[in-house]
């Protein structure tokens, strides 16, 4: 079953300048918690489409994947899926006030099946939106 949370904030900061943020990679490790590398897989850095290897630490396992650039609007909207099949995604979403830029920050993804995916369900959706605020507060932080 795909679960979709949705938090917003206001940053002190345009649209142009939360967008060349929140989709350089070199800088989205530094406000996603648990994401520690995150490497170009391919010639393309930036733009739907380009591809890159993951290194993502939750609790004490860590994963390796791949995550894409599915969307991408320059000043208004980019999401990060991983790709390979995995219904993972983060998906930035700008909108330009004049007190700077309000940021809409949604995560999809699917819950594990099954008895232990219903018991689970409710602490996984917390520590997504634990995450999902404090992606924010980060950005918030950084512009």
């Amino acid at each position: 079953m795909s679960t979709r949370i949705q938090l917003s904030a206001t940053v002190a900061a345009s649209a142009a300048a939360v967008f060349a943020r929140v989709t350089d990679y070199s800088n989205v490790p530094a406000f996603i918690e648990g994401l520690q590398l995150l490497t170009p897989a391919g010639l393309a850095t930036t733009g739907t489409g380009a591809l890159f290897d993951a290194v993502m630490k939750i609790g004490p396992s860590t994963f390796h994947s791949k995550v894409e650039i599915t969307e991408y609007e320059p000043d208004r909207r980019v999401t990060w899926a991983a790709s390979g099949g995995q219904a993972q995604a983060v998906t930035f979403d700008l909108d330009p006030i004049p007190s700077g830029t309000r940021v809409v920050v949604e995560v999809r993804y699917e819950r594990p099946g099954g008895l232990a995916g219903s018991l689970l369900a409710p602490a996984i959706e917390q520590t997504v939106r634990v995450r999902a605020r404090g992606a924010l507060r980060r950005l918030e932080q950084q512009l």
